[in-house]
């Protein structure tokens, strides 16, 4: 008796895998084409082509940036629009040119970047031991910083520095700064995290 496919926790009603979803998003990430994905997946070119205008459709309903566009106005997005898709049709360049800005805003400031409250003493303790471990290492993975939320008292001085535990204020963030991580690796680790299809 065979076994049992892994329920698809992610795309509801779904045909396909988890694990096959997920090379389909990795796909997607580093921007292979619908035929390149269907060579390399192996699945339909209706299955592909669907699942990439439901991660499109996920960033423009719930991404980075959701555009509210005025009917009269010129369309702002059309600077932006990727070459690559200049076949699709008029009516979906809006999703095409949305998902250029999400590759763009992946790749400048989502390599790995995490905001954590210095008040939460767990934050302070986890920044703490990723320093000491990143210490102990020729090669360094992260950084660590201190960022100061700017007031009257402060703009003259920088607003950031390096996070020491033994000096930091209360009101400030962590900021853990992943290095050497590939914008599509970036972009992938957006998309994943966030992937939630409706069939």
């Amino acid at each position: 008796m065979a076994a049992k496919e892994q329920k698809n926790r992610r795309y509801r009603n779904a045909k396909i895998s988890e694990h096959r979803l997920r090379r389909v998003v990795e796909c997607f990430a580093r921007d292979m084409t619908a035929a390149e994905t269907v060579k390399a997946t192996r699945l339909s070119a209706p299955t592909v082509n669907l699942i990439f205008h439901r991660l499109r459709e996920r960033m423009r309903d719930h991404g980075l940036f959701v555009p509210k566009f005025d009917d009269g106005e010129p369309h702002p997005l059309a600077v932006v629009f990727n070459p690559k898709h200049r076949g699709v049709p008029e009516h979906l360049h809006d999703l095409h040119a949305i998902e250029r800005i999400h590759r763009i805003l992946c790749a400048q400031h989502l390599k790995g970047f995490e905001r954590l409250l210095v008040s939460d003493p767990n934050n302070v303790e986890r920044a703490t031991r990723l320093l000491r471990s990143e210490s102990r290492k020729s090669t360094k993975r992260y950084q660590v910083w201190e960022l100061f939320k700017q007031d009257d008292g402060y703009m003259n001085t920088p607003n950031t520095k390096l996070f020491n535990p033994n000096d930091i204020r209360v009101d400030s963030f962590i900021i853990i700064n992943e290095l050497h991580t590939n914008p599509q690796d970036a972009f992938f680790a957006y998309l994943w995290k966030g992937t939630y299809i409706r069939a």
